[in-house]
């Protein structure tokens, strides 16, 4: 079972009126690069994530709540203070603040990690979530190396990468 001193947060938060949040292949890049600099000077891990054009999905591992949440905050104040001056934007690019749910339960967890690695695929992005290349799913499924929260995590909850693989190969 989960403990309650390191809850898992699942972040979530889409584009003012719906609309766009990444408008070039680059943007995903430099938000995940921001993601890895802030996320290394924090008592945080990056348990899993999925980058879509109009919204995000990051779930996030930390034992103060407020870490966490000062995390995504400075991330994505710095990607829309970058966008906004690259696109000579101004205003928000968020609907409001992030949301986030806390997981409690280890079937929730499990139902969170699909949830977002599917994301791309119900949203006919791609056919497999694999082809979806702004999300860690190919690191859960050992295509691409796994940081060790994501081999913990998936060995942990599902097993192997293989394992994993099957599984969300009947899920769509």
């Amino acid at each position: 079972m989960i403990e309650t001193a390191s809850p898992y947060v699942h972040y979530y938060n889409r584009g003012v009126n719906k609309d766009l949040i990444f408008f070039a292949s680059e943007n995903y890049v430099f938000l995940r690069s921001k993601m890895n600099d802030y996320i290394k000077e924090c008592q945080v891990e990056l348990v899993g994530y999925c980058l879509m054009p109009n919204h995000y999905h990051i779930l996030l591992k930390h034992e103060n709540p407020l870490e966490g949440s000062n995390l995504i905050q400075r991330i994505f104040n710095s990607y829309t203070q970058a966008i906004n001056k690259k696109y000579s934007r101004v205003g928000t690019l968020f609907q409001g603040n992030v949301k986030k749910r806390i997981i409690e339960d280890d079937d929730y967890l499990a139902e969170t990690i699909k949830y977002i690695h599917l994301n791309p695929v119900k949203a006919n992005l791609c056919l497999r979530p694999e082809d979806w290349e702004y999300s860690d799913y190919r690191n859960w499924i050992g295509l691409k190396e796994p940081s060790k929260t994501v081999t913990a995590e998936r060995d942990n909850i599902f097993g192997s990468a293989k394992d994993y693989l099957e599984l969300m190969n009947h899920e769509f």
